[in-house]
């Protein structure tokens, strides 16, 4: 495999902040009087666009009441993200990638000013060539943004390796026609993330051997 640029997603697969979104989301359930899910509940179930995944929970997931529960939610994740760690082996994989000479891109479903400033306090910065996010607070996904970055680049989708978190960038990666790799340790579980025939990798430090070996 001639990888070049690697696509990260940013949730859940260079931060691990599957809990944080699982004690924001029992808030928001405490206040619908809904019962509260735990986070195997939350990795088994777990979907973009993040509306559908609030009409399973039985939250409001449209109109005015979707607009007050997704302020709520990025409001207090605002709050609390920086008590909320880096993956194991996140800045070692990013470093040995750019000494490589391999281009590294943040494609994420979340608000592009919050991304960027999620990347800047961590000091990851100097790893990426572009962080490209969303121009809103709803998570709807990232397809069409993702086809974009790749059109931009003018490269061969081959030479495109995706490694995100959950079946969405899975669904990501079969729309722009590259390879996708995906870490069990985010916001899908491992029985989730089988059902998209894809790689598979419990660490980080895996996307060495798909890349560089």
């Amino acid at each position: 495999m001639d990888i070049k640029y690697v696509f990260w997603d940013w949730n859940g697969t260079l931060i691990d902040d599957a809990s944080l979104c699982v004690s924001i989301l029992n808030k928001l359930l405490f206040q619908e009087k809904k019962d509260p899910i735990d986070l195997d509940y939350y990795r088994c179930n777990f979907s973009f666009p993040v509306s559908n995944f609030y009409t399973l929970l039985s939250l409001p997931n449209r109109g005015s009441d979707f607009d007050v529960v997704s302020n709520y939610f990025i409001s207090t994740y605002r709050q609390f993200w920086h008590e909320c760690s880096l993956q194991p082996n996140c800045e070692f994989v990013l470093d040995n990638l750019r000494k490589s000479g391999v281009k590294q891109y943040i494609l994420s479903a979340g608000m592009q000013k919050d991304v960027e400033g999620f990347i800047n306090y961590h000091k990851l910065g100097c790893f990426f060539s572009r962080i490209c996010g969303t121009k809103d607070i709803y998570a709807d996904g990232k397809l069409s943004f993702g086809l974009q970055l790749m059109k931009s680049l003018k490269v061969n989708p081959s030479e495109i390796l995706l490694v995100g978190d959950t079946l969405h960038d899975h669904e990501v990666g079969s729309y722009i026609g590259c390879q996708t790799l995906l870490f069990t340790g985010g916001h899908n579980a491992k029985t989730v993330l089988e059902r998209s025939k894809c790689d598979m990798i419990d660490d980080l430090s895996e996307v060495l051997d798909f890349v560089l070996h």
